[in-house]
């Protein structure tokens, strides 16, 4: 009977063991991780995923965080995530963006202001239309309209025409009255020319009959203060000559200019580098260097000797060459893109302006300097934007954009095939400081208009 009870309980203890293997296996109660085969190697062995690994879980709260704590700890996560995501966004965006503006530099140049300021670029284009116009035929050629109208579209049209024009119109009224009064031939060219060079350079009195009073006009000043406009940029306007009655090198010629197309009066501008002044003729055909800056009459060889002019620039005709109304019209047209350069900054019309005075120009070469500025700063900016720090690197990354490198040597080219060479500074330098001489030996004089 004892032995009947032991079997019994052998029995049981067997089937209770069966039973606790078969819910372990059924269950997963206690499971352990299978033991890697080293004979499999690293490479082809696949790791044991456990449950944890089979999926991202919502993360579970300490068992010491409050609710309060956890749904803030769950929201920082969200701003942090969705600031990942702006970030990635963003960071998307400014590379679509940089890749949009690589295919526009390279397939259109800048982008035009226009867009930006329709009415502010409006004036320079309507200036523009009118001097093509010139250029055209379809219009008489007016220098005096020009300089007007390249002024003040730089001053956003806010300049009166007719102001301007009585301006002129007086000023040829001293001179025609002073020819009469001394008696000379107001139809000669040299006489017109000579006269006009005394309104400018000296100080004419004038008599008034009716009052017995006599009339002094003072000559125009060479502006010392400022002759590079770096204190003002429009010091160098025609119109701030008429206005304040000081010029430099630029102004006092064309103001010559206008003043001789009003009397009827054959002039014309020229230039030596970074320079110009007026050439006339007399009726044997010999030419006069008209010097208004220091008020004097110059040889060609001056500027030759003084003036860093390479014997190929003067084969080539660069410099010391009479230009004609058409010459000067599209060479104005150049300072019309400088004007709007200074004002707005490179696109398709500061191009539009050196592509159409290439057309009328003989000497091309103050174009070419244009078109290779324009094209040198292209050049840069795609490779600034494409990380090209060297042409091959430029070729390599874009051959499209490379086209420009390649457009911008062959323009550089052109104008050293020309003979052009920059003065130096040191020669620049030189003639500042003869400029510094003559302000200190120059006496200061109000510069008045005819007292009526």
């Amino acid at each position: 009977m004892k032995n009947i009870l032991i079997i019994t309980k052998l029995i049981h203890c067997t089937f209770f063991l069966f039973l606790t293997i078969d819910l372990s296996a059924q269950y997963g109660i206690m499971p352990t991780s299978p033991t890697p085969n080293r004979n499999h190697g690293s490479v082809n062995a696949l790791p044991y995923r456990s449950i944890e690994s089979q999926g991202p879980q919502a993360p579970k709260p300490d068992i010491f965080t409050s609710p309060e704590q956890y749904l803030i700890q769950q929201r920082q996560k969200q701003l942090q995530q969705q600031q990942e995501n702006m970030e990635k966004d963003e960071l998307f965006r400014e590379y679509l963006e940089k890749q949009e503006a690589i295919k526009y530099l390279t397939d259109k140049g800048f982008r035009s202001y226009s867009d930006v300021d329709p009415q502010g670029t409006g004036y320079f284009h309507q200036a523009f239309d009118e001097i093509h116009a010139m250029l055209k035929g379809e219009k008489p050629l007016n220098l005096g309209r020009i300089v007007f109208i390249i002024e003040n579209a730089f001053y956003e049209n806010a300049m009166n025409y007719t102001d301007y024009q009585n301006f002129i119109k007086d000023k040829v009224a001293l001179c025609n009255r002073k020819i009469a009064e001394e008696k000379l031939n107001g139809k000669d060219n040299l006489v017109k020319n000579m006269m006009l060079f005394r309104l400018i350079s000296d100080t004419l009195r004038f008599k008034n009959y009716a009052s017995e009073l006599t009339q002094t006009h003072f000559p125009i000043r060479y502006d010392y203060d400022d002759y590079q406009s770096k204190q003002s940029y429009d010091s160098h306007f025609v119109t701030q000559l008429m206005r304040r009655g000081v010029g430099q090198c630029y102004s006092m010629p064309l103001y010559y200019l206008v003043l001789a197309e009003a009397i009827g009066a054959e002039a014309y501008w020229s230039f030596s580098p970074r320079h110009s002044f007026i050439k006339i003729q007399d009726e044997k055909g010999r030419w006069y260097n008209i010097e208004l800056t220091c008020n004097a009459i110059l040889s060609d060889a001056h500027y030759m000797n003084s003036g860093y002019i390479k014997a190929e620039a003067i084969r080539n005709r660069l410099y010391l060459e009479p230009l004609d109304k058409t010459n000067t019209a599209a060479e104005l047209l150049l300072i019309l893109a400088r004007y709007y350069h200074k004002k707005f900054g490179l696109d398709d019309f500061y191009l539009k302006c050196a592509d159409t005075a290439m057309q009328y120009l003989s000497c091309k070469l103050n174009a070419l300097i244009l078109q290779a500025g324009y094209s040198e700063r292209l050049t840069l900016q795609l490779a600034q934007l494409l990380k090209a720090p060297k042409p091959d690197i430029l070729k390599t990354k874009s051959p499209q954009a490379y086209r420009h490198y390649e457009k911008m040597h062959d323009l550089y080219k052109q104008i050293d095939d020309l003979g052009y060479e920059p003065l130096p500074d040191e020669i620049y330098v030189k003639w500042l400081e003869y400029i510094a001489k003559q302000k200190e030996q120059t006496e200061k004089t109000n510069f008045l208009q005819i007292v009526k």
